[in-house]
């Protein structure tokens, strides 16, 4: 592992133990001196958090809350209160659970969504546990599997000095995860449900806005990845959402909808 690559993790570390203690300093620069630039996914949710706050949330595929993660720095100045599930155990328990431990407003619950409750297989990445290689977790081994020759993906094996295994099946494996179903998901909420809805399950975005059923809950804002879909896929969600009273804006790899009666 290279000299920069552990700097750059260690570095991590601690910011992500500064969030997780609620330093007030940390808090403080994102309250009084952060801006996200203009036009980025960053810029609408600052926006919105700031006009519609209190805001409450469900986020589904939170992962370790903190790295690439786009609604923590909104969830900790702003007193955001939710539900964020993240399936991988391992994940949950020594990342997700901690940061925010101090934050009753935050429930985490270590599950995956899923038509039932229960056990699933999820596909992981078994030759390293760090946040680049748990991100890529799914329902879909063929999705899991089609990263495994992209230049992210080459990149970090090689920052980690990993030697990749002849045989996929050492690369790609299946751990049975806990599932929630929605009936039982949505009951930990009130009667007014949540505002912000995210979404990050690698392929399975879709299926998951399906369960939740936009008939049933209505959301503010959506927030979901569309860039492991193909063209039908993409189409129909799209259209899906549109036809609840949605209007989409794409910004690089994430796609945010906003409901129509909402102003930000």
């Amino acid at each position: 592992m290279s000299l920069l690559f552990k700097l750059k993790n260690r570095y991590t570390k601690f910011i992500f133990n500064l969030s997780a203690s609620e330093n007030r300093l940390y808090l403080m620069f994102y309250k009084y001196f952060y801006k996200p630039k203009k036009g980025s996914l960053q810029y609408y949710l600052d926006q919105y958090s700031r006009k519609h706050k209190p805001v409450s949330f469900l986020q589904i595929g939170a992962n370790d809350g903190f790295v690439y993660d786009p609604l923590h720095k909104f969830i900790k100045r702003d007193m955001w209160s939710g539900v964020m599930l993240e399936p991988l155990p391992d994940v949950y328990k020594d990342f997700l659970s901690k940061l925010h431990r101090k934050r009753p407003e935050i429930k985490t619950i270590n599950a995956a969504l899923d038509v039932s409750d229960g056990f699933r297989p999820l596909y992981k990445i078994a030759i390293s546990n760090k946040r680049w290689a748990t991100g890529l977790s799914s329902f879909y081994k063929d999705v899991l599997i089609s990263k495994l020759n992209s230049k992210r993906f080459l990149k970090y094996v090689k920052r980690e000095k990993i030697k990749l295994p002849e045989n996929i099946e050492e690369i790609v494996v299946s751990e049975n995860i806990p599932t929630i179903s929605p009936d039982t998901l949505l009951k930990l909420f009130d009667k007014n449900g949540f505002k912000l809805l995210a979404i990050d399950t690698e392929g399975f975005d879709f299926e998951i806005l399906k369960m939740l059923d936009l008939s049933r809950i209505s959301p503010e804002v959506i927030l979901y990845e569309e860039v492991n879909f193909d063209d039908n896929t993409t189409k129909e969600c799209r259209n899906y959402i549109e036809k609840h009273g949605y209007t989409l804006m794409t910004i690089k790899k994430d796609v945010i909808a906003f409901r129509n009666d909402i102003k930000i």
